[in-house]
This record gives structure tokens, C-alpha cells and sequence, in this order.
């Protein structure tokens, strides 16, 4: 929940995040009458089981969505889009759009990255981001200006330079992005932030150090810092239900009208999800994979 790794009850089907068509209901979510069989649903799950081919789930969670959109376009807004939505809002000033501002993203080669490129050039900011070199040119179409990813190649020319800092790999606790602020700007953090490629002594075992670095990253990021708006994409619906609702619906007409396209890195079946995993904590895939249970491998 933002504070590391937590590990799961075996045994445990993994996926938060899922869209799918009600099969059936229960008789009280009859009564409510605010759905029917057939109808096309996205829904938050806080117990997992979204990589399964069914699944049972209270009908409060549940958020109708458009027939004319792909199921594997909406599922991206439930968590990445949804995310990039969030920081955006929270690094506003007094609601004011991005128009001429200079925002910079770390990791704008992710798939919460490169939804937040596509968001604020919505509202024409100039949009910088960093990167493994290797992304650079293919992040420079979707109309960003890239920084290697390392804060000490780019933070010496860029201090006190930018209106918007979201920090998306807290690779230094935040402070890179902190100090790249102007006087005036804002740090989203968004968390949780995984570094699986990253290396930490396991503490002679008497400590997890990886989950201790995340834990005092978070809590310098909300308590310490100035300046600075702290979002957990884990929470996000749990803490505002009405507020996550009302915000899919914005992303769903947007994706909808072909205002937005998510980029999928790849679509893959029930048996290809552990390697699909392993992809992703490769930090390689281009863009969010997603699980499509009824293909065949």
C-alpha cells in the first residue's frame, strides 16, 4: 500500500484492475436495478482476482462504461490514466490549465508516464521527461524533450527550472525533483514506486531495507518536503469512491471521442501472465500490458 511490497496469502489470483460484462447478479444488486445482465463494467477490485476469466464483485464497485470502447482502451484508464489524472489536478494552481508550462516527468517511458504526456499536451505544456537513452527518440513523437535518467546528468542545468515535477521512480527520495522546482512550482510523488532492478542489502536480515527506503521516501514526501502533493494509486478509489467514479467517466468520454488512445504494450493470455510480470519489472514494456483472459496462448 505504498510502504513496499506486500506479500499475498497463497492461494491468490493477482490483477487490481478489470473490465468485463456482468454474467449475473445477486438478488440485492436486482433490487438496485443499477445494473443488468449484458452490461459492460469496469471495476476496482481490493482483493485481487482481476486475472481470471470470473470473478464476483460487490455491484457498488462497479463503474458502467461505454459499449464503443475497447475493453483493453478502458482498462488503462482504471489505474495509469487515472493516476496521471490525479497528479495533474493536484499541480494545478488555483485550476489554471498547463498552457506554456514546463512540466517534467521521471520515467516518461512507463505507461503512468506516458499518460501524463498525453494529458498535458492536451493543454499544450512543454513537456520534459527522463529516460533510458535507448527511449528517447521514440518519447520525442509524443512531443517531449528528454533528460537521461540518471538526476545527476540533467539536474545541474535544470535546477529551480520547472512549474511541475511528478516523480515517478524516487530514485533519490524526491530530492532531484524537488530542487529541479522554480519557486512557484509543485512535486507530485506518486507512489508506490517498485525498483526491482534496484539492489538493497537485505539488512542482515533483521530488516527489509528495499521497504524501509519507500517507506521514508513516502513520509519525507507528505510530511517534510514543500511544495510537494503526494498521490498512492493503490488508494485512490478506497479513499473517494464517488470521486473515482466521477473521474473514469471523465477519462471514458475523452477515450470515447478518440481524444486519447493508451498505448498497450501487449495483450496476453492467463498462462503468459508470469512472464508478462517479469516484463514489467524489466521497465522494457512500451506502455501497459494487459491480461485478456478468453484468448488462447
Amino acid at each position: 500500500r505504498g510502504l513496499g511490497l506486500k506479500k499475498m496469502t497463497l492461494p491468490f489470483v493477482p490483477g487490481f484492475e478489470l473490465v468485463g460484462t456482468v454474467q449475473a447478479m445477486g438478488e440485492h444488486a436486482k433490487i438496485e436495478g443499477f445494473f443488468q445482465d449484458g452490461d459492460r463494467v469496469a471495476c476496482i477490485s481490493n482483493f485481487g482476482g482481476g486475472n481470471s476469466r470470473f470473478i464476483s464483485i460487490p455491484a457498488s464497485r462497479l463503474i458502467k462504461i461505454p459499449d464503443t470502447v475497447k475493453s483493453t482502451h478502458a482498462v488503462c484508464m482504471l489505474h495509469d490514466y487515472m493516476a496521471a489524472l490525479k497528479a495533474l489536478r493536484l499541480s494545478r494552481r488555483n485550476g489554471s490549465p498547463f498552457t506554456g508550462m514546463n512540466i517534467l516527468i521521471t520515467d516518461g517511458f512507463s505507461a503512468i508516464g506516458q499518460a501524463i504526456i498525453t494529458l498535458a499536451n492536451l493543454e499544450g505544456a512543454n513537456i520534459y521527461c527522463t529516460a533510458d537513452e535507448s527511449k528517447h527518440t521514440y518519447l520525442a513523437t509524443l512531443g517531449a524533450k528528454c533528460f537521461p535518467m540518471e538526476p545527476e546528468a540533467w539536474l545541474p542545468s535544470a535546477s529551480g527550472t520547472f512549474d511541475v515535477v511528478i516523480d515517478n521512480t524516487c530514485l533519490d527520495s524526491y530530492s532531484s525533483s524537488w530542487f529541479a522546482l522554480n519557486k512557484k512550482g509543485t512535486l507530485v510523488c506518486i507512489a508506490p514506486v517498485y525498483h526491482f532492478e534496484r539492489h538493497f542489502d537485505n539488512g542482515c536480515g533483521i530488516l527489509d531495507l528495499k521497504e524501509l527506503h519507500n517507506r521514508w521516501a513516502a513520509l519525507k514526501a507528505k510530511y517534510v518536503m514543500t511544495q510537494t502533493a503526494f498521490v498512492n494509486v493503490v488508494n485512490e478509489y478506497e479513499e473517494d469512491p464517488d470521486q473515482y467514479k466521477q473521474d473514469l467517466r471523465y477519462l471514458m468520454l475523452i477515450l470515447e471521442r478518440g481524444v486519447i488512445t493508451p498505448k498497450i504494450a501487449e495483450k496476453v493470455c492467463l498462462e503468459d501472465v508470469p512472464d508478462a510480470q517479469r516484463l514489467l519489472y524489466s521497465g522494457k514494456s512500451n506502455g501497459t500490458i494487459v491480461c485478456v483472459p478468453w484468448i488462447d496462448n
